[in-house]
């Protein structure tokens, strides 16, 4: 038996992606490094007791998530803010109307020439409908 507190957390962490992001006309012309860490949280409405479930229609799917950040993000050419890559990646995740909350940490890793990791996180609940 679950509960209403009962929930799940799927991760997508550390994923390096090479992104045009950035305000500087020194970041324009060409990609940077951007580590991506998605946490997505849905409510667990069942168990998943049984050893030989395989079905993988009943669960979140990080490989979904994995391939909008490693192959669609980098497809949609310059972006300045680091907070429209959040909440590109937020709008993504919540298309799956399981999960109720997002948070994405995006870190610029050669902002500073590698002297300091600088970046955000931006977290998000599933607006009531």
């Amino acid at each position: 038996m679950t509960t209403r507190e009962d929930t799940i957390k799927v991760y997508l962490r550390d994923c390096t992606v090479a992104l045009f992001v950035g305000v500087y006309d020194h970041e324009k012309p060409k990609s940077q490094p951007v580590i991506v860490t998605v946490e997505a949280t849905a409510l667990l409405t069942r168990r998943f007791d049984d050893l030989q479930t395989s079905d993988v229609s009943s669960v979140i799917d990080y490989e979904r998530l994995y391939d909008y950040v490693v192959h669609y993000l980098p497809k949609l050419g310059h972006i300045p803010l680091l907070e429209t890559i959040a909440e590109r990646i937020i709008a993504f995740s919540f298309e799956d109307p399981r999960i109720n909350e997002v948070c994405v940490r995006l870190d610029k890793p050669e902002a500073f020439k590698g002297r300091a990791m600088v970046g955000i996180e931006m977290h998000r609940k599933r607006k009531a409908s």
